[in-house]
């Protein structure tokens, strides 16, 4: 058995842990301070990192789009200035002299529902993260599937659910349509008090204006997991976020997704992901080990 460190690199906060001879310890949370720049914040994770001895690997989530060949960032917005391009699994194993295993922050969700969630057992599945924006990582015939075209991964929210809204590249898209920024849209258009998710969901089961709102913004997700069901054509979809947690949000979605879907696709199951806001730990992990298994 191997002890892995870990590091989830969100654009919010930075989450470091330890697999200890196949036990997972989340250790701290930092702010990710982002807009430092991706030096500063390649150089706060690796700090976090200096609390572990004796490790074998290093396993990364991250924000970004993530090379799986090389472990740089082929994407990043300008959240984070100078992360496009950066060799992150370059500079960890130079720093720290082990191997290290970097992925997709949704790619690490999904490898983690893969390994002991939702999905622990499946060989193909889709699992989707509804949030301020939406990502999603697939996989099938048992392994991570990324595409063999130059996006790394692929790219749940720019799928165009609304073809008519033209005026720029994400309009229309599912992102626009069904993440929880959309929702927080809707919701303050009926109600201006609304500040975010929980007080939204605080007031919608008593308040028919919102209670609508999210029947709208459920069918919009439903009606987008019917466009991937009809490409993948795979069994089981895990759907997480934070938002998802609200069972009578998963439920209407079901709902949604239930009344949408063609008769041929029936059959497809949706389930609520496990794992929480450690699923990026869980599926670094993951991967880390099957990096050390590969050796």
């Amino acid at each position: 058995m191997s002890r892995i460190g870990l590091l989830d690199i969100g654009g919010t906060t930075i989450k470091s842990g330890i697999l200890d001879h196949g036990t997972l310890s989340a250790r701290e949370t930092i702010p990710t301070c982002a807009s430092m720049g991706a030096e500063q914040v390649i150089a706060r994770a690796m700090n976090l990192l200096t609390a572990f001895s004796d490790l074998d690997a290093i396993g990364i989530s991250t924000c970004g789009q993530v090379d799986p060949e090389n472990g740089s960032i082929a994407y990043a917005n300008d959240n984070m200035p100078g992360y496009t391009g950066m060799k992150v699994r370059a500079k960890f194993e130079e720093r720290f002299q082990i191997p290290c295993a970097v992925l997709n922050d949704a790619y690490a969700a999904a490898a983690g529902e893969h390994a002991c969630g939702a999905a622990a057992g499946a060989s193909d599945f889709l699992c989707i993260t509804y949030g301020t924006g939406i990502g999603a990582g697939i996989w099938l015939n048992g392994s991570p599937y990324y595409g063999a075209g130059p996006n790394a991964g692929i790219m749940a929210g720019g799928m165009i659910v609304h073809a008519e809204k033209r005026d720029d590249p994400w309009a229309g898209s599912y992102e626009k349509a069904a993440s929880t920024t959309a929702l927080l849209k809707m919701s303050q258009q009926a109600d201006p008090s609304i500040l975010n998710g929980r007080s939204f969901m605080e007031q919608a089961e008593n308040d028919p204006a919102l209670m609508q709102v999210l029947e709208a913004w459920t069918e919009e997700i439903g009606i987008g997991l019917c466009s991937f069901a009809a490409v993948f054509n795979i069994p089981l979809f895990v759907l997480g976020g934070g938002i998802m947690e609200q069972p009578i949000v998963f439920e209407k979605t079901v709902q949604a997704f239930e009344k949408h879907l063609i008769p041929g696709f029936r059959g497809i199951e949706l389930k609520k992901a496990r794992l929480g806001n450690q699923a990026g730990l869980y599926g670094a992990a993951a991967m880390a080990e099957a990096m050390l298994a590969e050796a």
